[in-house]
C-alpha cells in the first residue's frame, strides 16, 4: 500500500489544517510514494519505538505526538528522527488535529470514562458529558485510575455530575469547564494555579497524567486504519508504555 493512500485517509479522519498553528502534523518523515504492508501505532515515536518497528518490519509509524516538533539544531544517532531515516521508516503524526477530530482523542477519553450525552467542542479541545452516575470526587478518581490504568490521579474535592475532559496538557480547560457550568474536569496535566482555580470555583478537577489521557486513542485509531486498509497489518507498539511510575 502506498503511504499516500494512508495519509489521505488520515486527512479524512483528522484534517491536517485543523491542527493548531504552532503544531507540526502529517507525514513528517518519508515519502508518500513509499509502500508498506505493516504499520506500528504509538503515542510517542521514541528510539525504542523505531527499533521495534524495524524489528517487526513496519515501514510506517503512526503517532499522536510529532517526532519533529521544535527546530532540530543537531541530529545525533540516538535521535528518533535519525533512526527513522536510517531504517527508511516513515512517520505520520496526528496531534492537535486528532484532539479536535470528531472521533479523536477527547472522544476516546470520554468513551473510556463511560461518559453519556457527550458534546465535543473542537475549538476548545473539550468534550463534555455526564458520568455513569453522580458521585464524589474521591470515588470518581478511583474510577478514573482503574479505567485508564493510570499510575496515580491527583484531584480536588467536589461532586461529579457534569464532566468536561481535555486530554494531555489541557489544564487551562478548567476555566472553560467553570464557564460552561460543569462541576468536574479531567485532564492530563494541571499547574498549581489551576488547582487553586478549581478549588475556588468548586470544580472537582482530576490530573491523570499526560500519557494516560491520550494513549486511549491508539487502539480505536488502529481499528480505523485496519478497517480502511485490510491488506496492511497495523500493530500497537509494545515499546511505548507510560514513562513514569508513582508511589
Amino acid at each position: 500500500m502506498k503511504l499516500s493512500n494512508i495519509v489521505a485517509f488520515a486527512q479524512q479522519i483528522a484534517p491536517f489544517e485543523t491542527a493548531a498553528e504552532w503544531d507540526n502534523v502529517g507525514l513528517l518523515v518519508g515519502s508518500p510514494e513509499w509502500e508498506t504492508d505493516r504499520a506500528l501505532l504509538a503515542l510517542d515515536i521514541t528510539p525504542d519505538v523505531v527499533e521495534e518497528a524495524c524489528d517487526k518490519g513496519a515501514k510506517l509509524i503512526i503517532s499522536h505526538h510529532p517526532v519533529i516538533f521544535s527546530p532540530l539544531h543537531s541530529l545525533r544517532p540516538d535521535h528518533a528522527a535519525y533512526l527513522l531515516a536510517k531504517y527508511d521508516t516513515a512517520a505520520l503524526c496526528l496531534h492537535t488535529n486528532l484532539d479536535r477530530a470528531e472521533k479523536g482523542v477527547n472522544t476516546a477519553l470520554g468513551a473510556a470514562l463511560g461518559l453519556k450525552n457527550t458534546i465535543l467542542y473542537p475549538d476548545d479541545f473539550l468534550l463534555v458529558g455526564e458520568p455513569v452516575e453522580p458521585c464524589s470526587a474521591e470515588r470518581f478518581a478511583a474510577f478514573i485510575k482503574e479505567k485508564l490504568r493510570a499510575p496515580s490521579v491527583r484531584y480536588t474535592e467536589g461532586t461529579v455530575t457534569r464532566v468536561a475532559v481535555s486530554s494531555g496538557g489541557g489544564g487551562e480547560g478548567v476555566e472553560l469547564a467553570a464557564q460552561y457550568g460543569f462541576d468536574a474536569f479531567v485532564t492530563g496535566e494541571m499547574k498549581h494555579h489551576q488547582y487553586l482555580y478549581a478549588k475556588q470555583h468548586r470544580i472537582a478537577a482530576f490530573d491523570v497524567g499526560h500519557f494516560s489521557t491520550e494513549d486511549v486513542v491508539i487502539a480505536p485509531l488502529k481499528d480505523k486504519f485496519a478497517a480502511a486498509f485490510p491488506t496492511v497489518e497495523f500493530l500497537i507498539s509494545e515499546a511505548n508504555p507510560c514513562p513514569y511510575r508513582a508511589v
